[in-house]
């Protein structure tokens, strides 16, 4: 049965960078949320931030389609973004019919301690403008956002990671559950 992983859950987990591990680990193909929405806001432009919404809301309807598309393809997959229980249900959907096994990882971690890691990623790296539209530099904003992404349902065979730190992205122990998953479609509990 083919494979799909979905990574989500709380802003600056490291969703992105575990994304490229697993993708070498597994020798498959990622497609991340940011890296999509990078190339429409280059292209398309935006001007405010209720356009940087449309954006984001254009960014999740492409990665739903390409899966839809590549599902055809007897192909693991990975996708990568803050998804919402919305976005899920479709995915879902899409996995179903096409004969796709599902792992979601849902990365949560202590909120002052992402804020800061927030901060840090915004005001010292090289940030694309179109991630940079938002009052999250706030913490009571970050705070509401983080909390309110928490209150949706997730369902499925779920693997929580505790990204207080980075050191599950060389966790054996958490490695060799997804390896499990990845093989033989199960994962250990």
């Amino acid at each position: 049965m083919k494979k799909l992983l979905l990574l989500t859950g709380d802003l600056a987990t490291g969703k992105s960078t575990f994304s490229d591990i697993l993708s070498k680990r597994y020798g498959i193909v990622v497609f991340m949320k940011d890296t999509i929405k990078e190339v429409l806001g280059d292209t398309i432009g935006f001007a405010n931030r209720e356009e940087n919404l449309k954006l984001s809301k254009a960014t999740m309807e492409l990665m739903i389609f390409a899966f839809s598309q590549f599902a055809k393809l007897n192909q693991d997959l990975i996708l990568e973004a803050n998804f919402h229980k919305a976005d899920l249900e479709k995915l879902h959907k899409i996995a179903t019919s096409h004969n796709y096994e599902v792992m979601v990882l849902v990365f949560r971690g202590d909120v002052n301690i992402l804020h800061k890691r927030y901060l840090n990623r915004i005001h010292n790296k090289n940030r694309h403008p179109v991630h940079l539209s938002t009052t999250l530099d706030i913490f009571e904003d970050f705070k509401k956002y983080v909390e309110t992404a928490r209150n949706e349902e997730i369902t499925g065979n779920i693997l929580e990671i505790d990204a207080n730190d980075f050191s599950y992205q060389q966790d054996e122990k958490l490695l060799v559950e997804i390896d499990r998953f990845m093989k033989v479609g199960r994962c250990l509990t």
